[in-house]
């Protein structure tokens, strides 16, 4: 475990465990790169094999990996149902122990996204439910199904259905989850007019209409047998199809991609950039952000931003260096923030997986780079390149501790014919651990603590014993009247 420099008033103090460990490598047939990226700093290994269209990852509590499978040849078509397996690496040498263990197998036929939040899983698949699971007793036990969240799309809405999820901890509670989920456009170029309808499975209170061109959020109430369901919101507007989540674990701002407008004429060249956008953590559930859809976007290559209404993206990805001869980076698909023990310069950004030209790999697939991007500077390049021999689509993401897992849907390409055909790669850090940031100053009578990663924990003493600060986000206001504390901050 790594902690931030402790800081009581002005004092600052840093401490530092680091554990690293020589194991044999794998061949790869990429490796990392990018402005003052050291490859030798890394461990990269090819975790699991063999696996028929892997996408969505989620860190179990042991450390092992629960992962979305699909028994089909085709990953949008087949009858028999997907999978969640787990997988473990006892000897954390980055290759998975096996061929994993089925926790629960009676899920929709496609599945692209995963999350773990307290004692329970959710796992979507369009044009599916997203299912709600119960772990059990230790990570190995099989799950058990707690219920089902059912959207029903008017007849011919055919495009950018529900594809990604994403939990958090409702604020101020201990027993309710936040669950986010897009409904996408029901086109490429114009506004959605028609909604869908949300019913339920045993989770009473989940219904309503869903605005397309959104993002939605509900909050689950676990009483650690039931499920009920409350404050169906929008919380954002104007988006063709934002299928990548990820929350800034210090600030709990949320992050999400924006995939661009389609070519009008070229279906391979985009009419506007895919975008990296969010909406700060004290916003949500407010006003519903507008970010502009379909009238409002930056242009590809140009860069122009057209319309000029709406909330414009942190960043539009652009060919590189050169906007119209560079590398090209498309279809943005997850999303993670990069691994907090990952060395300086790739520890505090957004690490996004771009699929790409929809059916192709290797050479003929020069859209499908791993892309490491820097919220702060608007800044990013590509940290695996794309159109490289096989390589499919990295689509999947999941960052641990000091680990990027990394998911290749199908390194053939063909998402019509890849059985077996999956991948999963682990992008381990070898260097020593730099710990967290933990700054304090005044601001009037308070005095407020600011931190990069991790989470605040909080102390009478030096000595510990240390408690995590609830719902504790950067930057952080203390009491004027608050007794002696110490504080670090800890991942």
């Amino acid at each position: 475990m790594m902690f931030s420099r402790r800081v009581r008033l002005e004092l600052q103090v840093a401490f530092l465990s680091v554990l690293l460990m020589v194991v044999q490598l794998s061949a790869q047939p990429f490796t990392v790169q990018g402005p003052g990226v050291n490859s030798n700093d890394f461990r990269v290994t090819t975790f699991a094999s063999g696996l028929s269209f892997p996408l969505g990852m989620a860190e179990l509590p042991d450390g092992s990996l629960l992962v979305t499978l699909v028994q089909n040849a085709s990953f949008s078509s087949g009858t028999n149902p997907g999978r969640l397996v787990r997988f473990t690496d006892a000897d954390t040498n980055g290759i998975a122990d096996g061929a994993g263990t089925v926790l629960y197998s009676n899920l929709s036929p496609a599945l692209t996204s995963v999350r773990v939040a307290g004692n329970l899983v959710f796992v979507m698949g369009r044009p599916h439910p997203i299912t709600v699971l119960r772990m059990g007793a230790t990570p190995a036990s099989p799950l058990t199904l707690a219920g089902r969240l059912i959207i029903t799309y008017p007849s011919g809405w055919t495009m950018h259905q529900h594809s990604e999820l994403t939990v958090r901890k409702s604020p101020g509670f201990t027993n309710r989850y936040d669950l986010f989920f897009q409904t996408g456009a029901e086109s490429n170029f114009a506004a959605t007019t028609r909604t869908a309808t949300l019913t339920n499975e045993n989770i009473s209170g989940a219904s309503g209409s869903l605005p397309g061109d959104s993002i939605q959020m509900i909050t689950l109430i676990d009483d650690g047998a039931t499920l009920t369901a409350t404050n169906l919101t929008r919380i954002a507007s104007g988006l063709r199809n934002p299928a990548g989540f990820a929350f800034q674990p210090a600030t709990g701002n949320f992050y999400f991609e924006e995939n661009g407008i389609d070519g009008l004429v070229d279906g391979n060249e985009p009419h506007s950039a895919d975008e990296l956008n969010f909406i700060a953590r004290t916003n949500i559930g407010g006003a519903v952000d507008f970010f502009g859809f379909p009238s409002n976007y930056t242009s590809y290559r140009t860069n122009v931003f057209v319309g000029g209404a709406g909330i414009p993206p942190l960043i539009a990805f652009q060919p590189i260096p050169n906007p119209f001869t560079g590398r090209e980076s498309e279809g943005p698909n997850q999303i993670t923030f990069a691994p907090p023990g990952f060395p300086s310069g790739l520890n505090t950004g957004v690490f996004l997986g771009f699929h790409g030209k929809f059916s192709f790999a290797g050479t003929t697939n020069e859209e499908n780079p791993l892309v490491y991007a820097d919220p702060a500077t608007g800044s990013y390049f590509h940290f695996i390149l794309g159109q490289q021999p096989g390589i499919g689509h990295l689509d999947g993401l999941l960052a641990t501790r000091d680990s990027l897992f990394v998911a290749d849907l199908v390194t053939t390409g063909s998402t019509s014919s890849g059985l077996g055909a999956g991948v999963i790669y682990q992008i381990k850090s070898l260097l020593p651990a730099t710990p967290p940031t933990l700054t304090i100053h005044r601001v009037g009578v308070h005095l407020e603590l600011t931190w990069d990663r991790g989470v605040l924990q909080e102390s009478a003493e030096t000595s510990g014993p240390w408690t995590e600060v609830t719902d504790a986000f950067s930057p952080l206001l203390l009491p004027p009247d608050s007794s002696r504390k110490f504080f670090r901050s800890v991942y």
